[in-house]
């Protein structure tokens, strides 16, 4: 009785296993298939069949993606990505993902115009596609840039727990953000770096506004976005942020923090 019983639970252990695992690789093919169609058909075009009707971009202000890139002008710059992380609510229709992207002012140009690491949320929709809700990328110099090999997040060795909405909004705007060992952290002009890899401490004197927010339906992950100022030795600094949160140990806390400053 009691082998069948650990039986059974094994099978059941395995078989959400392979759910999560097939739902991680299907959103992480949906990032290809819009790097892909940027390179087909332009990176206007490729926003405006990939995002959600609703998905946020920042230019600078978060602004409606798809009409942005509906409206935007013709162009021939060539604009490549691909996905290095790639993590999922255990809702399995919210997840988010994050790579290097590159920008050439003509796909026959042999330099690289400009370059980054991206950071976008997918929810999927009713008609069971996946779609951007909300994306954010930061820039530093092209000879930054290098080859990563894509990692898909490992699953939770527990259950996930259920984080609120209060908590999330209360975290949000600390001075002190709840980074964790894996926290990535994006800063202008710099490649991404882990939080356990960083050298000088993140700031703590940075003020944060809150403007959105969402959380997955299972409620243990979710995103804030908003604007932040931050007073430097040249001044103050003042831009918009995107964060990515899941619960870790009863607790909001950060898995990845994107700072893009305006430009003067």
């Amino acid at each position: 009785m009691k082998l069948t019983l650990l039986l059974a639970l094994l099978l059941c252990a395995l078989q959400a296993a392979n759910t999560r695992d097939e739902a991680l690789e299907d959103l992480a093919n949906a990032e290809h298939r819009f790097a892909a169609t940027s390179v087909k058909k332009g990176f206007h075009q490729a926003f405006v069949e990939h995002l959600a009707g609703d998905g946020l971009v920042f230019a600078p202000s978060p602004t409606n993606g798809k009409k942005l890139h509906a409206e935007a002008p013709e162009s021939k710059a060539l604009l490549t990505w691909y996905p290095a992380y790639a993590d999922i609510s255990s809702s399995l229709d919210w997840g988010y993902t994050t790579g290097p992207y590159a920008f050439k002012a003509a796909p026959e140009d042999t330099a690289t115009a400009g370059a980054g690491f991206y950071l976008s949320v997918w929810k999927k929709q009713p008609d069971g596609q996946w779609k951007v809700a909300i994306d954010m990328g930061n820039s530093f110099a092209p000879n930054l840039l290098k080859e990563e090999v894509y990692r898909p997040a490992p699953a939770p060795e527990n259950k996930p727990a259920k984080g609120t909405t209060e908590g999330l909004l209360t975290q949000d705007v600390k001075p002190v953000q709840p980074y964790f060992e894996e926290t990535l952290i994006y800063r202008h002009g710099a490649y991404p770096v882990k939080y356990k890899d960083v050298i000088i401490e993140p700031a703590a004197n940075v003020r944060y506004s809150n403007l959105g927010h969402d959380l997955s339906p299972a409620a243990d992950m979710a995103y804030t976005y908003g604007r932040y100022s931050q007073p430097t030795a040249k001044g103050t600094e003042t831009g918009y942020y995107l964060k990515v949160w899941r619960v870790l140990g009863g607790e909001w806390r950060l898995v990845a923090h994107n700072l893009v400053p305006e430009r003067k």
